[in-house]
């Protein structure tokens, strides 16, 4: 009778057993909520870590250049059509090195010649990798390079067509709609000498253009213009790989995942990017903050 009593006591009861199961279903759902945000911010930690040594290579670059910066430029053609640019950082339009091989993009996909034929490969190691963000999901067969430069720097020198990496950097300082405290202004960031604020200037940013690659510089309109004089305009966009974060670095090989896509702004990135052309409306914080750092020191915060 004793031994029949322990024995009942011994036993679990199915509310036991389903609270026990409970608990470690709870437990692995924590497990893999952990794991999937270590993985995020182990690929968010290799991507900066790509655009440090992009920020790095640049700099590298340009002392091995008497100062000179590479372009943001994504070709070696000119405005006009005639090849007029050698320190592009990568070339789209580099032609097949050989037998068997491709030239710089085949339609709208870029190849692996391009960055091949662009002024850091060798500073970059020779290594593809450098090139593509670990949070791009995008077949390397289809997207060598999520990486684009910031169009306001290394550019400037020659004329009003080689003084951005494309016309879109700057409003022409004789246009109509031009404000006038940036008429007949001339900016030139074409040497190291010439950034002011290395430490808070933008060099690498991630970008997916669904045009087929990321082409030239990374920009937006520096500054409200008569059209939209109450809206921040976003030629380019970031990428949406990492959450609300944007992964960028600076000139001094400084990096930061900036926490700036608010939900709205990056629904409207996701619908309207491929327009080449996003409004951020009212306060416009993540317009506001990138523009602080594209060209700072040189643009004033007040025309932003």
């Amino acid at each position: 009778m004793v031994n029949r009593m322990s024995n009942r006591r011994n036993a679990f009861t199915l509310v036991e057993l389903l609270v026990v199961v409970g608990i470690i279903a709870l437990l692995i759902g924590l497990l893999f909520t952990s794991l999937g945000e270590f993985r995020r911010q182990a690929m968010q930690t290799a991507c900066l870590s790509n655009e440090r040594q992009i920020a790095l290579a640049s700099v590298a670059y340009a002392n091995d250049s008497m100062g000179r910066l590479p372009s943001s430029r994504t070709d070696h053609i000119g405005s006009v059509g005639i090849p007029i640019y050698t320190n592009m950082w990568v070339d789209t339009e580099a032609p097949s090195p050989g037998p068997g091989e491709p030239p710089g993009r085949i339609g709208n996909k870029e190849t692996l010649t391009s960055l091949k034929a662009g002024a850091l490969w060798t500073y970059l190691g020779q290594n593809p990798a450098a090139y593509k963000s670990p949070q791009d999901t995008e077949d390397t067969t289809k997207r060598v390079r999520s990486y684009s430069l910031n169009a306001f720097v290394g550019c400037g020198g020659g004329s009003y067509a080689n003084r951005c990496s494309d016309l879109w950097d700057f409003p022409h300082p004789e246009h109509p709609t031009t404000p006038p405290e940036l008429k007949k202004q001339w900016y030139k960031t074409v040497t190291i000498a010439q950034i002011p604020q290395p430490s808070r200037t933008m060099c690498a940013i991630t970008e997916e253009d669904r045009f087929g690659y990321n082409l030239h510089g990374w920009c937006i309109s520096i500054h409200p213009s008569y059209d939209h004089p109450l809206f921040g305009e976003w030629i380019d966009s970031p990428a949406l790989w990492n959450g609300s974060r944007v992964n960028m670095s600076y000139m001094d090989g400084s990096v930061e995942a900036s926490d700036i896509l608010y939900p709205s702004l990056a629904r409207q990135f996701a619908i309207d990017a491929d327009t080449h052309w996003v409004i951020e409306g009212g306060s416009r914080p993540a317009f506001k903050y990138i523009s602080d750092r594209v060209i700072p020191g040189l643009v004033k915060q007040s025309l932003q």
